[in-house]
């Protein structure tokens, strides 16, 4: 299993959003389990931090038996 976690977060949160959604919300398959977009990226754009949120990938591989 690899654990990453990725050097950016300072950026807008149009960003992210956009990453998991598509810039129209498009995205075949892509969904939100909770929340609303407009609100998360309102909540990341209006954080006073320099790294405003933190993303990451979990990666593995089922073994074989």
């Amino acid at each position: 299993m690899i654990v990453k976690f990725h050097a950016r977060g300072a950026d807008r949160g149009s960003g992210p959003v956009d990453y998991v959604l598509g810039k129209e919300c498009d995205c075949d398959g892509a969904t939100l389990d909770r929340g609303d977009p407009d609100e998360i990226q309102a909540l990341i754009d209006s954080s006073p931090y320099a790294k405003k949120y933190t993303s990451g990938v979990l990666s593995y591989k089922k073994s074989i038996k």
